[in-house]
């Protein structure tokens, strides 16, 4: 979770959101985790994760940052409304697009970052390590690549390191998850203390479903 409220960008409009609060809630089935509640589908993401050891459902939110916001940042969402506890704890972070020219303020706060620019496997690989190399401050990146789904790199250990997830297929067939899902389950993943490549994969999931029930970790 980032440490600072951003400031609040400069007034005028633009397609898309280039600038948004993350939430990712491990807990989407629980009685109290009615994260979901409200907003429209493109504003919310569900997946179930999987590593050698346990899977379980994940839920992410996007609260994009106003741009007709007053002050010197943008209010935090709220937080799940569900007790601690879970497989994982739930995260709260700021990201930004990275190819926005409206956000240049924020790029240096932000936690993830996110091209919208697909590019070929090999030029996505180059530019999320660019990306992470030229903004110290970040935790994550995400570029979108032509033949798979994204390229994801976490700083870890001091360095860059590249962990590449490809979503499988979901329900209804084709459906797939943004990379701005990805990345925001890898920030939660190693904010969480969890190894980068531990993380085997997402599998997107339409929402109200039947989730299932996570499984523990392991001790080892």
């Amino acid at each position: 979770m980032t440490s600072a409220r951003p400031p609040a960008p400069d007034a005028g409009t633009e397609a898309g959101t280039d600038a948004a609060w993350s939430t990712v809630c491990f807990q989407p089935a629980h009685p109290g985790g009615r994260l979901h509640a409200g907003g429209s589908h493109d504003q919310w993401s569900v997946a179930v994760w999987r590593s050698d050891t346990a899977h379980g459902p994940v839920l992410v939110r996007s609260d994009p940052l106003s741009r007709s916001a007053q002050g010197p940042g943008h209010p935090y969402p709220p937080r799940c409304p569900h007790p601690p506890g879970g497989p994982l704890p739930c995260d709260v972070h700021l990201w930004v697009d990275a190819d926005s020219p409206r956000r240049p303020a924020l790029l240096a706060q932000a936690d993830v970052l996110v091209s919208r620019v697909p590019l070929a496997p090999g030029a996505a690989r180059r530019r999320v390590l660019e990306l992470l190399a030229a903004h110290p401050g970040c935790l994550a990146v995400a570029v979108p690549d032509t033949a798979t789904t994204c390229a994801v790199a976490v700083r870890h250990g001091g360095a860059g390191h590249e962990s590449f997830l490809r979503p499988s297929r979901g329900s209804p067939p084709g459906a797939s998850l943004p990379p701005r899902t990805v990345v925001s389950v890898m920030h939660a993943w190693m904010v969480a203390g969890r190894s980068p490549g531990a993380l085997r994969g997402l599998t997107p999931r339409p929402m109200p479903v039947p989730m299932p029930v996570p499984m523990p970790f392991s001790s080892h």
